[in-house]
């Protein structure tokens, strides 16, 4: 859902609400967090509650990581993980990818969970 963020909740909250609710074979969900803004969104608050509440797993991965310092980058990871859980901590997984499209960092790992979430590799 590229750019979920962008439109009203009343535009996509129903469909995704649904979507969360009856998709059973929905095994995980991966949102995208831009780094430099140093925490979550408002959106990004209301949609990890939705996750919670349908029990729908999720992976944290922080996008443009390349305009960041290597120690602003491990405390913006360390604080937007610990505000994920807080607000949904049964499904948000521990981890956070850190990934830049410019430098390629992290597209292996975000690849690799994705093949795990689909059980094509076993962890």
């Amino acid at each position: 859902m590229p750019g979920y963020g962008f439109r009203s909740r009343d535009e996509w909250g129903q469909f995704i609400m649904e979507y969360l609710s009856t998709r059973k074979e929905l095994r995980r969900v991966f949102l995208l967090i831009e780094a430099k803004v140093g925490q979550l969104k408002s959106t990004d608050m209301s949609f990890l509650e939705l996750v919670e509440k349908y029990g729908v797993a999720t992976q944290l991965i922080l996008t443009k990581t390349d305009k960041l310092k290597h120690a602003d980058l491990t405390a913006i990871s360390s604080n937007i993980i610990r505000a994920a859980q807080d607000i949904a901590p049964s499904v948000v997984h521990p981890n956070v990818i850190c990934c830049s499209f410019k430098t390629k960092t992290g597209i292996g790992a975000i690849q690799e969970e994705i093949l795990r979430a689909s059980n094509i590799i076993q962890s």
